[in-house]
């Protein structure tokens, strides 16, 4: 980690840039060239340290955090009510280290309110605390708090990369190949991943998208429309990308008759099926929906209205 007193590690898969957050958050408490073996290292990754702090969106993952007033909100979100707790309490002295490390974990998910309460502990951090932040979308960051901080872009892993990883935890071929085409860049995400839930999601998706292009039907655009609208924005997303994907294959399924290019081979049959409207309509779409996944980060959209009317305009 840089010398700086905020740090963001910015790329895909949130459980790798959180595990990395964690280093991170060991180098501080620790000290530079620390050795991971150490009592206090280890006290860190099993989050037991005193003075470390980690604020997310979900309970289970958040380590120290000051009380505040919780709520009955989704844990999609970084609260508000959180972020506010987190900046009264960072100017507190450390407990045992030369410096406190306080995590945040996907900071891109944060309520909007709370982005002025963050600015103003990252403004002027105080002398004995390091910050570490998270994001997989940096891109939605405000641009003041992203002045204030020394960007870290952290690669992520190939599909390949991830199976292989995922294999050697004791996972199966296929059940890796699965897993990793769902989350190709993060073998713990994968690991984590429901996969029944994930192909019955995408099997939805690709039956709704066959019949919008294959049968232009009224009713199929709707359907479209409200499967990728369920959810919160987050989950908008990830369908909007999963679909894009899905035409992708579908497109590729129809020259590649041994599915080397398609990513999701074990529909393979009905991606061919889908391959049979027009590459040019398939390709167009597909750009058309990560080009709404991107749009739909702005908060002040309704992700309903947005979905229905991009499946009606296919």
């Amino acid at each position: 980690m840089s010398g700086a007193p905020v740090v963001l590690l910015a790329g895909p898969g949130s459980r790798r840039l959180e595990a990395l957050a964690l280093e991170s958050a060991a180098e501080v408490i620790c000290g530079p060239g620390f050795d991971p073996e150490s009592p206090v290292a280890r006290r860190v990754f099993r989050r037991e340290h005193p003075d470390l702090m980690v604020a997310a969106p979900e309970r289970r993952r958040r380590v120290n955090p000051p009380q505040f007033e919780e709520g009955d909100t989704k844990e999609t979100t970084l609260p508000t009510a959180l972020v506010r707790a987190v900046a009264a309490d960072a100017t507190r002295f450390p407990y045992e280290a030369p410096r406190r490390a306080i995590v945040f974990l996907d900071v891109d998910r944060t309520e909007a309110a709370a982005f002025s309460a963050l600015l103003k502990i990252l403004e002027e951090p105080p002398a004995k605390t390091r910050f570490v932040l998270t994001a997989t979308r940096p891109r939605l960051l405000p641009p003041t708090i992203l002045s204030r901080v020394a960007l870290r872009l952290v690669p992520g892993g190939t599909r390949e990369e991830t199976a292989a990883a995922l294999r050697s935890r004791g996972l199966g071929e296929e059940e890796a190949a699965a897993r990793a085409a769902f989350l190709p860049h993060d073998a713990d995400e994968a690991a984590e991943l429901d996969v029944a839930e994930a192909r019955a999601v995408r099997d939805a998706l690709l039956e709704a998208a066959s019949g919008v292009f294959l049968t232009g039907s009224l009713s199929w655009a709707l359907a479209l429309g409200t499967l990728l609208g369920e959810g919160d924005g987050p989950e908008a997303v990830r369908r909007l990308q999963l679909l894009a994907q899905l035409l992708r294959d579908a497109s590729a399924a129809s020259v590649d008759p041994e599915g080397r290019f398609v990513l999701f081979r074990e529909r393979f049959k009905d991606l061919a099926r889908l391959g049979a409207a027009p590459a040019p309509r398939l390709l167009e779409a597909a750009s058309g929906a990560l080009a709404l996944a991107a749009s739909l980060t702005d908060s002040r959209r309704n992700v309903k209205l947005s979905t229905e009317a991009f499946a009606l305009g296919l």
